[in-house]
């Protein structure tokens, strides 16, 4: 048994310094033009995904979504978000040489809780272009985007028209 146990270390040891040197010796892929692997894509949005459920766990929701709220967050959408996340009623686009890909929020919606949402929007999420808004956005703000974020492909009726800009003239 005690060798069993022994062999057992040695192969995790061996697997782990495997590894690390696969990446310290730059044989890890970082070019932007081409598709990186399905098991580099599986590993980092599990890791995103755990990391964000992790971490916006302790975050309360103090505010609770109302149509005003709602209209306030797409109007911060409208000005902020959407040239990289997309129009709301626009054209699906997608830049296929980001990784991971900006998603197109209007047309995919989130699987993201409001709580989760507000810690993205509010904290960034490192190396994937999305920036941390915390420092510019209040908590009222920032909640306010987090619920129109969960409901961007399922809103009121009439939402819409609502946090559009006006088209003049």
């Amino acid at each position: 048994m005690k060798k069993f146990v022994l062999g057992f270390i040695v192969a995790i040891l061996i697997l782990l310094i495997g590894c690390l040197a696969y990446f310290a010796l730059g044989f890890s892929h970082t070019r932007a033009d081409t598709k990186p692997s399905a098991l580099e894509i599986s590993i980092l949005q599990s890791a995103v995904r755990a990391s964000v459920r992790r971490a916006a766990a302790s975050v309360p929701n103090s505010l609770p979504a109302n149509d005003d709220d709602l209209v306030a967050g797409g109007k911060l959408y409208v000005a902020g978000c959407q040239g990289c996340h997309g129009d709301l009623g626009g054209p699906y686009h997608e830049d296929r040489d980001l990784f991971p890909p900006t998603p197109q929020l209007p047309h995919v919606g989130t699987q993201y809780a409001e709580p989760e949402l507000y810690w993205i929007v509010k904290h960034g999420i490192r190396m994937t272009g999305m920036s941390a808004y915390g420092p510019f956005y209040s908590e009222k703000q920032l909640w306010s985007l987090a619920a129109f974020l969960r409901r961007i492909n399922n809103l009121p009726p009439g939402m819409l028209e609502k946090i559009r800009p006006k088209k003049t003239g």
